[in-house]
């Protein structure tokens, strides 16, 4: 069995509020919005926007608002739950339980996904590795074998309404290791690897970089909460490098990745090495380098170019390409009626809405307008710091599984809207929120009761007599 979590030690509203560490999630969040919007004033693609006092104010406002809603949320005067210290039993047991269906639910779809895109065995799946370009552009070919046939598979399909499970093996996993059995560590880590394997397989990023953000985003929350999932001796240290191996071999494997990309697809007009790098690492490695920097940044151009197009609203089906997928498919919608803001963007500056990201900004914008957006952004920081605030003065598991996902957002800004990008991200993430109002409703009534305290003590006398 595993050994006992310390109990985690209890801080009020009004000294956390004051500690760096409430600030530190808004710290890291601004660092990565402004440092990514630097770096992109820095490149060659700057010299394409045709509007950068628009861009540069446009930016600003909704970082700004970003910060406000975060720090306005912090500053409300209110108390939430706390734990009293340890987590109970039973919630320990349904951490378990859910780490146990998490790391099921990885090995199902990954193997279910290696099957739908082509894999034959060890030997495809080896051949795909060495060659990740090839394999990110037959991934394209398989998504039009699909549309053309009309092509299903009952068993993803299935598993893409489970979505839920695909949020809450990691967080669960990191922050509560040091109170899982080596079996059910062994089941978490296999759900890792082979749902990672189906992403090495198709040459795609996006699954690989998901596991090490939401890693980093649970090592976070254990690191506020005590000592951490491995304790404070020889274990944190081994597993503090294991961290740092593990995202040094992932940014190698994107530049190699992107290097593979820049000659498949011909981009070398775009993705110009440094020359001092490449006298360094030669000219492969400084071109992956070279397009690992446009990598998070390009979006900004897409932005730059979104925000000269007039605003059509999409009714409600442009923010959440995973929304209109379904409409169309299942209820008929013709999504053509209603384009998002990047696809007329697209037809009318030739920027490939799926090819080249545009930030988050833009599908937002298509149903909120960017004016609306900057709102939005306010209110993501309010609800961003009010997670944050939870999982460190009353823990429990769905705060941690939203801010995990909360922190994936944020991540994704210069991207898109990658939480309602795919199917199963946006089923999960809506059926956590749909979980948290629900328990945010239940509790609120039940805070309406006097506490147990005032309920069990004796009435107050008055002149010796007790009132009624």
């Amino acid at each position: 069995m595993p050994a006992p979590a310390p109990a985690r030690p209890v801080h009020h509203h009004g000294s956390f509020r004051h500690s760096s560490r409430a600030w530190l999630p808004l710290l890291l969040a601004l660092g990565w919005m402004l440092g990514t919007f630097g770096f992109f004033w820095a490149g060659a693609l700057s010299q394409q926007v045709p509007n950068p006092a628009k861009l540069c104010l446009f930016v600003f406002s909704a970082t700004g608002a970003f910060a406000a809603g975060y720090a306005a949320q912090l500053y409300r005067r209110a108390t939430p739950r706390r734990s009293g210290g340890a987590t109970r039993s039973t919630d320990v047991r349904r951490i378990r339980r859910l780490v146990l269906a998490g790391g099921i639910y990885h090995v199902a779809l990954g193997v279910a996904l290696l099957l739908e895109y082509g894999a034959t065995g060890p030997g495809s799946i080896l051949a795909s590795l060495q060659d990740p370009a090839a394999a990110y552009l037959n991934k394209f070919t398989v998504y039009q074998q699909q549309q053309d046939s009309g092509r299903t598979n009952p068993a993803i399909q299935v598993l893409t309404l489970l979505g839920v499970l695909g949020t809450v093996l990691v967080p669960l996993l990191v922050v509560h290791w040091r109170r899982l059995s080596s079996g059910l560590r062994l089941v978490g880590i296999a759900g890792v690897g082979v749902y990672s394997l189906f992403f090495l397989y198709i040459g795609t990023l996006k699954g690989l970089g998901d596991f090490v953000l939401m890693m980093a985003a649970s090592l976070l929350i254990a690191a506020s909460r005590g000592p951490g999932p491995f304790g404070r001796t020889k274990k944190r240290r081994r597993a503090t490098v294991l961290v740092a191996v593990v995202v040094a071999l992932f940014c190698a494997y994107l530049v190699s990745n992107q290097a593979d990309r820049v000659d498949q697809f011909g981009t070398q007009d775009r993705v110009r090495a440094n020359p001092t790098v490449e006298r360094i690492v030669g000219e492969h490695a400084a071109t992956g380098v070279a397009a690992l920097m446009i990598y998070p940044t390009h979006g900004y151009l897409g932005l730059a170019y979104n925000l000269d197009t007039p605003f059509v609203w999409s009714h409600g089906l442009g923010s959440t390409p995973a929304v209109t997928s379904y409409g169309t498919q299942y209820f008929g919608v013709d999504a053509d009626r209603y384009p998002a803001y990047p696809l007329r963007t697209e037809a009318r500056t030739g920027w490939p809405a799926g090819m080249y990201w545009s930030t988050i900004y833009p599908w937002l914008a298509s149903d909120l307008t960017f004016p609306g957006t900057v709102l939005f952004m306010a209110l993501l920081g309010w609800f961003f710091a009010g997670l944050w605030r939870a999982v460190n003065l009353a823990g429990g598991i769905l705060p941690t599984l939203l801010f995990v996902q909360m922190c994936l957002l944020v991540t994704y800004i210069p991207a898109n809207n990658q939480l309602g990008m795919s199917r199963p991200a946006m089923i999960g993430l809506a059926t956590l929120l749909m979980l948290y109002l629900w328990n945010a409703l239940t509790n609120s009534a039940g805070d309406s009761r006097p506490p147990e305290w005032v309920q069990r003590r004796p009435a107050p006398l008055l002149h010796g007599v007790h009132t009624p």
